[in-house]
């Protein structure tokens, strides 16, 4: 009777048990926080101008030094066109919220030119709600200046309907904003809230927000 010895195993060299990596758990708070606070960056404006110009002789490049370190409007685009005035040039901009566009519009041929800007409203002494508008006399020497007035305009409209999800017709705030930083080298959202400030608008209905049963 013979006895049945297994031969014995080699030992393997080099080789090491297979670890799997535990896989990332993120809590569903962390989750939220990460997506909010992509969010709040977005609606702040932090990015690039998506820009078009079709100004004669005043390129893409030019509008973006023109424009530089003021707040971007989120994904909206920026199209600046020639505006054709009859008999004296004057500021003209749009904010299509449909189609996510700003339009600034530059007066062509250009020639510096003065404009009421109406920044605030005085209540008149006596009886009734009687206001007296207070205006300024502003000076637009160049293109960036008409550029850069319209755009803070125009981006602050952009701003109360799509962040503060507010009626954005309030026109007389959107020149004060402008009026106060277009000259200025970079302006943020504190300068914003300064130009609301006693400004009472009024929040959009629930259908023009998406928010509708």
């Amino acid at each position: 009777m013979s006895l049945l010895i297994p031969a014995p195993r080699r030992p393997v060299i080099g080789r090491r048990p297979l670890v799997l990596p535990e896989e990332p758990h993120f809590e569903s708070r962390d989750v939220r926080r990460a997506i909010a606070e992509i969010d709040r960056r977005s609606r702040q404006g932090s990015g690039r101008l998506a820009l078009r110009s079709n100004l004669p002789g005043f390129t893409v490049s030019d509008v973006r030094r023109a424009l530089a370190r003021l707040p971007v409007p989120g994904d909206y685009r920026v199209l600046v066109e020639p505006l054709r005035y009859r008999t004296k040039p004057h500021l003209s901009g749009l904010c299509e919220f449909d189609l996510h566009r700003i339009i600034l519009r530059v007066p062509e041929p250009f020639h510096p030119f003065d404009e009421l800007v109406y920044h605030s409203a005085r209540r008149r002494p006596g009886d009734g709600m009687r206001f007296k508008w207070v205006s300024d006399k502003v000076s637009f020497r160049t293109r960036r200046d008409v550029l850069r007035f319209v755009y803070l305009h125009e981006w602050l409209h952009w701003y109360l309907r799509e962040v503060l999800v507010r009626r954005a017709m309030a026109e007389t705030a959107c020149d004060r904003f402008a009026l106060r930083n277009f000259r200025r080298r970079q302006v943020d959202l504190e300068d914003a809230t300064d130009a609301l400030r006693g400004c009472s608008t009024q929040p959009l209905p629930l259908e023009d927000v998406g928010l509708a049963a």
